[in-house]
């Protein structure tokens, strides 16, 4: 198996995409969260090769990507996934879109608006909770959803926050490297997101508006929802109550609740979700 990285102009805008091979098999694309990469796919991807052509890209503002100054709304992230895919020549079969996280929710808006061009969907913790619900005004999900400050730090101050912070118990060797492509490391002493602040604003501000719920009797392809969870999901009604919506208002919807897992499933537990996908997709 030959990963691949490589730019495409698609729609006025360069993005990187990595494509991990499964060429003739049908394609199954993938979209990161915010402030995120397509490395978030690195432990998963080579394992779906088999029943598909597997591709990601850094989505606008992100990663290898171009950082346009605006354009961070749904529907023209959507059209950023169309254009990719004509340019990708991967629109000529109903495709699978897999999000993580705020990629799940443009996978829930795509699937909505877009009911011909998709023959299967995949949320994986992410694309059903409206943010309302914790935030029930902007100015509380501004700070609340607010891009960490890094400024001045250095790439083994960076290291160690990935270690001891961001990945704390689950850290493994394996995931630094991932963790690190969300930074731009070129300035070893002045390390910095690749998605500015201003830009994740912009995102978060989206997703706080939006309503998944509005969208759920749109949806007509099968939708897998795979939850991250604590020890328990019963406890927590602002997860139970969103999936289950899903579930009645989807007319083919499937819940997994994966219990002792973090929020970034596919680096806490690549293997499970493999199997999980495969079962489903």
């Amino acid at each position: 198996m030959s990963v691949q990285d490589g730019t495409v102009f698609a729609g006025g805008l360069q993005f990187h995409v990595r494509d991990w091979g499964g060429q003739g098999q049908p394609p199954l694309l993938m979209l990161h969260g915010l402030a995120s990469t397509v490395h978030m796919f690195d432990l998963i991807a080579p394992a779906l090769t088999d029943r598909f052509h597997v591709i990601a890209f850094d989505q606008r503002g992100h990663g290898l990507s171009d950082k346009p100054d605006e354009g961070y709304d749904f529907e023209t992230i959507a059209q950023d996934v169309d254009h990719v895919v004509q340019v990708l020549k991967l629109d000529g079969t109903p495709l699978t879109l897999l999000g993580h996280s705020w990629g799940a929710y443009t996978t829930s808006y795509y699937a909505a608006t877009r009911p011909d061009a998709l023959k299967k969907a995949a949320l994986i913790d992410g694309g059903l909770r409206s943010l309302q619900s914790i935030f029930p005004t902007w100015a509380e999900a501004e700070i609340g959803m607010a891009l960490p400050r890094y400024a001045n730090m250095t790439v083994d101050a960076i290291r160690r926050l990935i270690r001891e912070d961001w990945l704390g118990a689950v850290y493994r060797p394996e995931l630094e490297p991932l963790a690190l492509s969300v930074f731009d490391l070129s300035d070893e002493y002045d390390v910095h997101p690749h998605l500015s602040r201003e830009h994740h604003m912009q995102i978060a501000r989206q997703v706080w508006a939006f309503n998944p719920a509005d969208f759920y009797g749109r949806i007509q392809c099968p939708v897998l929802i795979v939850n991250a969870v604590g020890s328990s999901h019963a406890a927590d009604p602002d997860i139970i109550q969103p999936t289950e919506a899903a579930q009645q208002r989807i007319p083919a919807a499937e819940v997994v609740w994966m219990e002792d897992t973090v929020h970034d499933i596919p680096w806490h537990r690549p293997a499970e979700l493999v199997a999980i996908l495969k079962c489903f997709l």
